[in-house]
């Protein structure tokens, strides 16, 4: 039996180099160059925007193109679009013809150098409007330009706010084009939960009468109506991509139009996909053509961060998201590759017909054991693997592990009105006197990184860190100066207060129970008793951070392209947003103010850089560590690429595009 098992092990091995040497040519035939990727699980639905793995992920980023994307050193760079820009519109609307023209009059006579300082670009009529383009949003020259044409001919616009519920909207869009409403009615647009805002040149008492009147006739109960402002003329951001020419095309040939970025943006919000910048597309008031190849997105408030909502965004072709195909069709992309076979596995080439003849095709297979990938990998027939959970495969010699970008980390939120955490002696000191570099390598095999305290690693405008030091000796000395004695049991106490907290995690986590254990044994050596508590996840939120029942919690959160903070740090969002760690500093208010308004982006690193500062110093929360997923590499078949680099992400798209046919040749196995 022994002789048995023993011979049987190099049949075994041949068996399954059979099979690697048959998937590659079911997958390959007539291009023995295809590059061979192994997946983590199952081969992938494709959904754009709804991934489950970075490995489907990047596949999704090689099919389809969004309007901007990020470079290699995590710069915007253009995709679709080839240039974008934004400007301020301004509109302003008058009772007559003989009004608005003394109007546009009393512009005419605004000295050219005045205008040039007003950063007026452009003056035009739209029925009994006067719109006014300024080069930039938030310039200073609107106030001025406002009050040159104040008069009593002007219509001031009002703002309110109806809290109406979602079965009410379609009365509301009939009571807005309504041929005696229409012309008065200058905006109308919605929330998710169906409230909504409209902009009108009644007055608002005017307009509450007719509505109610109105909503009653359709069967509709009257809601809670509030005015908000009362301005001179409507101030909107407005964003314009000028799509490349002749370049971008669909696999059917036609090109790509703003018809498809309109639908895609209306088919994701009517979806509800969890897409990054998404608080973006909120603000959105109408996405429209000018010419052919131009998109205006208008917005409806001052919200410089939106830009960041078309970054690595996917846009689909408008006839596909009109008429889907019954069943799971991957839709058409106009990435560089497209899918020319599905099956059990997955076949990519590029689109560009020459492409295709000079460059390899991809091969994606799904998982198979362990033994399988190594007997593929060794006899040179396997080229990208990703590892999943594994580390079995993570010993190979013939592969390099690079990097992908990181998507989430875990982060130590403290309760600012907690008791004992409030003082911020405490918090510096359990900074201090935590090793991070331990959490990595006991608590998590290496296969994490540090965490950064908000930004994502890696953009042009994240602030670079020099982590957080681990200095025992420095805690100790922070919680003396400030009245915390360790006692002859070795507790800190201070008016015979001992220094404890509970921590929060969520239950059957391991990963985050084996953490917060470490961190605890760590902080024990500071005199600091840590009493940990898991809780159901669905209570979490609910239960005991949103009423801020806690001292402090381990909380999960993914980065974001979006450099919009004011949601976890802003006092305005204590209440009714995501600050949980009840942080109310007037200071940090500003700078996320100024930050999240910024539309031009060569200031983002200045701005960003100023409110991690700042929350470095007021330390309402402690970054522990982030996720590293992996891409394996046969050294063999990308011997350009170098040794990996923790900072520098490798994503397929730069090793497909990077890598010249010359590169890509098969080569011996042991070569």
């Amino acid at each position: 039996m022994k002789r048995l098992l023993i011979f049987g092990i190099p049949l075994v091995a041949l068996g399954v180099s059979g099979w690697a040497a048959w998937q590659v040519q079911q997958g390959a035939r007539g291009q023995p160059e295809a590059i061979v990727m192994m997946l983590p699980g199952e081969m992938p639905k494709l959904n754009p925007f709804l991934p489950a793995t970075e490995a489907e992920r990047q596949i999704l980023d090689l099919l389809h193109e969004p309007l901007i994307r990020l470079d290699g050193q995590g710069r915007l760079a253009p995709g679709l679009a080839e240039s974008w820009a934004w400007h301020q519109r301004v509109t302003c609307w008058f009772p007559s013809e003989d009004s608005l023209q003394e109007a546009q009059r009393r512009l005419a006579e605004v000295p050219p150098k005045t205008r040039k300082t007003w950063e007026l670009e452009e003056v035009t009529t739209q029925g009994l409007s006067l719109v006014l383009r300024f080069s930039r949003p938030g310039t200073a020259g609107v106030q001025p330009a406002l009050e040159s044409l104040a008069s009593e001919a002007l219509l001031p616009l009002t703002f309110l706010r109806l809290d109406t519920a979602a079965a009410a909207r379609s009365a509301l869009e009939e009571y807005a084009q309504a041929p005696e409403h229409a012309a008065s009615t200058v905006r109308l647009w919605f929330d998710e939960d169906g409230t909504c805002e409209l902009v009108t040149t009644s007055a608002w008492l005017q307009v509450r009468e007719t509505l109610a009147a109105w909503l009653l006739q359709k069967g509709q109960p009257v809601p809670k109506i509030t005015p908000l402002a009362e301005v001179a003329g409507l101030l909107e951001p407005v964003l314009e991509f000028e799509l490349h020419a002749g370049r971008n095309a669909w696999p059917d040939g036609s090109p790509v139009t703003v018809a498809d970025v309109k639908q895609t943006v209306e088919h994701v919000k009517r979806q509800g996909y969890p897409v990054q910048g998404r608080e973006g597309f909120r603000h959105i008031q109408d996405i429209s053509a000018e010419g052919s190849t131009t998109v205006r997105v208008t917005y409806r408030r001052n919200y410089g961060a939106a830009l960041a909502s078309w970054v690595g965004f996917p846009i689909l072709q408008a006839n596909w998201l009109n008429e889907p195909p019954e069943g799971d069709e991957t839709p058409p992309g106009s990435g560089r590759w497209q899918v020319v076979r599905k099956g059990r596995g997955l076949t990519l080439q590029p689109q560009n017909e020459q492409d295709a003849a000079a460059v390899p095709s991809l091969r994606i297979l799904p998982a198979s054991g362990t033994l399988q990938a190594r007997v593929a990998l060794a006899a040179g027939s396997l080229d990208i693997l990703w590892p999943g959970e594994g580390l079995e495969l993570r010993q190979e010699s013939s592969l390099d592990y690079h990097p992908t970008s990181p998507h989430n980390r875990l982060m130590i939120l403290w309760n600012l009105r907690s008791s004992l955490l409030s003082e911020l002696p405490v918090r510096e000191a359990l900074a201090l006197g935590l090793n991070r570099q331990t959490l990595l390598a006991e608590g998590l095999g290496g296969q994490a990184r540090l965490a950064e305290p908000l930004f994502t690693p890696g953009l042009w405008y994240a602030p670079k860190t020099d982590g957080l030091p681990f200095d025992q000796a420095r805690a100790l000395q922070k919680l003396e100066a400030a009245g915390w004695l360790r006692d002859v049991s070795g507790v800190a106490k201070k008016g015979g207060q001992a220094l404890e907290f509970e921590l929060l995690i969520t239950t059957d986590n391991r990963q985050r129970e084996q953490l917060a254990q470490m961190m605890a044994a760590q902080w024990k050596q500071l005199g600091v008793r840590v009493k940990i508590t898991a809780v159901d996840p669905s209570e979490l939120v609910a239960e005991r951070l949103a009423p801020g029942k806690f001292d402090a919690v381990i909380l999960g959160l993914n980065y974001d392209l979006s450099w919009d903070q004011v949601a976890l740090w802003h006092s305005g969002q204590i209440s009714s947003g995501l600050n949980f760690a009840q942080l109310a500093d007037p200071q940090m208010d500003r700078l996320l103010e100024a930050l999240v308004s910024e539309y031009d982006v060569s200031q983002l690193p200045a701005r960003a850089g100023a409110v991690q500062e700042r929350f470095m110093n007021l330390q309402p929360a402690l970054p522990l560590v982030g996720d590293m997923q992996q891409m394996g590499v046969r050294r063999a078949r990308f011997p350009a690429l170098g040794a990996p680099d923790l900072q520098r992400s490798l994503t397929l798209h730069s090793l497909l595009r990077s890598s010249s046919p010359q590169s890509l040749l098969m080569r011996p196995p042991n070569e």
